[in-house]
């Protein structure tokens, strides 16, 4: 092959790509290296995240997120892509943000779908309830919390021992909170004695807010904060001496008394 003829398998094989090797006097064309491609990542789990707090009140909302792990190792925030639904609707709905609304009491499951993969996360909800208000001019009766008063307390044996604080008597101590915040589960009518007939001089010098070792509930209708249609019950003997236990005597029309959250609901 002469000169001319090398020349040009050169600049053909410089154009296709090839290598050149003329030192036996010919030429060997070498397949030029195909470009590699990139496989798109696949998704390898799917994360719900939101609050594990339970809901308390109708209508109340939390927003979750799907979070999705690639195949890469990668994450990605999906929320707004995911379809989401909700194992019982009539507990806690979902939009398709991920914004969750509690609807009625329960536990439901939150499930955010993307592609094949899902994630879940579990939400529940508790409303406050309450005894319907008595027709007009009557009263609700009168409920029996002896036995639940006894149990609660008898839960948290810690307490008892922290329903006297600085030896102050008319005013919440951890004890009574726990008791009331129990009594509210079952109906928010139930709160604090306000002690109307008592002054800060009866408290140490301080003012006073509830007395220690009572609890009122509200039997009619209306607003309950300040209401005197309570029902009164002593349900600590003995709170600020050495040995207080829990007792059980309504003391309804004895004294005045007189609804209040204490400052707390």
């Amino acid at each position: 092959m002469n000169a001319r003829l090398y020349a040009v398998a050169g600049l053909v094989c410089l154009l296709a790509g090839c290598s050149e090797k003329s030192s036996t006097g010919s030429i060997t064309v070498t397949a030029p290296t195909p470009t590699p491609t990139t496989s798109t990542p696949t998704i390898t789990a799917v994360n719900v995240s939101g609050t594990t707090d339970t809901l308390t009140q109708a209508g109340a909302t939390t927003q979750f997120t799907a979070t999705v792990t690639l195949s890469t190792g990668a994450t990605e925030d999906r929320t707004s892509s995911a379809t989401w639904t909700s194992e019982n609707g009539g507990v806690a709905s979902v939009s398709g943000q991920g914004l969750v609304t509690a609807v009625g009491d329960g536990q439901t499951t939150i499930t955010a779908t993307v592609g094949q993969m899902r994630g879940t996360r579990p939400v529940g909800v508790r409303l406050p309830k309450r005894a319907a208000d008595p027709a007009p001019g009557q009263r609700l009766p009168m409920p029996d919390i002896r036995a639940f008063v006894a149990e609660a307390s008898a839960a948290r044996p810690d307490l008892i021992g922290q329903s006297c604080p600085g030896n102050i008597k008319y005013v919440t101590n951890p004890w009574l909170d726990y008791i009331v915040d129990k009594l509210r589960e079952v109906d928010t009518r139930w709160g604090y004695n306000a002690k109307p007939t008592r002054s800060a001089g009866d408290n140490g010098g301080q003012p006073v807010v509830a007395a220690g070792d009572e609890v009122a509930y509200h039997y009619s209708a209306g607003p309950d904060e300040g209401s005197t249609e309570v029902y009164l019950v002593d349900v600590l003997e003995g709170h600020c001496g050495p040995t207080p236990r829990v007792t059980y005597r309504v003391f309804t029309g004895e004294e005045p008394g007189r609804w209040t959250g204490a400052r707390r609901f």
